[in-house]
């Protein structure tokens, strides 16, 4: 059998199509038949290119289809599952508490606060990993953060296993590589670059892995939106931080104003002697952001205890 034949792009976009796969509850019947449902010579080249994924892909990535037991439960619920996972790392993570925390890679110090406190007020709990779209800003800090505090962490990826990207990211993409304790999946079996249509595939990935979804940060048009929305169409839990020094989360405020639950109602909210009182934009911090001026600044953001 070539488990890998459910995530070639021709006979992926047959199955969802048809949705003839919900009629099996194993991998090996619904294997056997597909042959008939394509023309022969279609169905051989398919085939064969999945087998040369399959003897040529790094040994250390492993295959889990939807018909397996340890499939992700929640995932399995959502419209539209990967029909098969391939993953790097530890996939008993996957039967977790997972826990989702995302937001826009032009993230504000404030919302970076918060996420390290955020993950900081789930240190205590057992049986809990975080869930993340390997994205700069928040999803970068809420996995630096976790890996600290020593929770394990769930990549999920918009691009092929194999491809490392933001480039930005690459120190963080060795360090998970390199701890067996830790995960990245992707739905994407042959290569696959990163594209518009790709993430907005990846977002529903991680929304449907879990129950839970906080938003740091998002612009209206911030593909954390998309996660967002793949949420509420899951009806998983969405909580959203909103605070006066963020660079823009207008984003958030809509979900807020749709029923999403405002992260700061059951928080701590703890003030240093002395607040930022100027107001930038994500490119005018960048520019200061070296400066000695805001770097005493940052030291003065607001921290947060978040009693979830």
């Amino acid at each position: 059998m070539v488990l890998s034949i459910l995530g070639h792009p021709k006979v992926l976009s047959f199955l969802r199509k048809t949705k003839i796969w919900r009629n099996y509850d194993q991998f090996l019947p619904l294997y056997q038949s597909l042959p008939m449902f394509f023309k022969e010579e279609d169905w051989k080249f398919w085939l064969s290119e999945c087998k040369v994924w399959e003897q040529n892909k790094d040994p250390r990535w492993n295959l889990v289809s939807y018909f397996d037991s340890n499939y992700p439960k929640l995932l399995k619920e959502i419209y539209d599952p990967p029909l098969v996972i391939v993953g790097m790392g530890d996939l008993t993570l996957l039967q977790k508490d997972l826990v989702a925390i995302v937001g826009t890679r032009k993230s504000s110090p404030v919302s970076l606060s918060a996420t390290k406190a955020l993950v900081g007020s789930f240190s205590e709990k057992e049986n809990i990993a975080i869930v993340s779209g390997m994205a700069l800003g928040i999803d970068r800090q809420a996995f630096v953060t976790a890996i600290e505090f020593g929770i394990p962490v769930v990549g999920v990826l918009g691009t092929t296993l194999g491809i490392e990207y933001p480039p930005g990211n690459r120190d963080l993409y060795k360090q998970i590589k390199n701890d067996p304790k830790q995960l990245l999946i992707s739905e994407f079996i042959l290569h696959t670059e990163p594209a518009k249509w790709t993430f907005p595939k990846r977002n529903r990935v991680i929304s449907g892995l879990c129950q839970k979804v906080f938003i740091m940060e998002s612009g209206k048009k911030s593909g954390t939106i998309s996660t967002a929305m793949s949420a509420m169409e899951q009806n998983r839990e969405i909580f959203v931080f909103d605070h006066p020094k963020q660079f823009d989360n207008e984003g958030g405020k809509m979900l807020l104003r749709q029923g999403a639950s405002n992260l700061c109602g059951g928080s701590q909210i703890v003030k240093t002697e002395t607040v930022i009182r100027n107001i930038y934009t994500y490119e005018e911090w960048q520019k200061l952001k070296n400066t000695s001026f805001l770097q005493k600044k940052e030291e003065e953001v607001l921290d947060f205890q978040f009693n979830l």
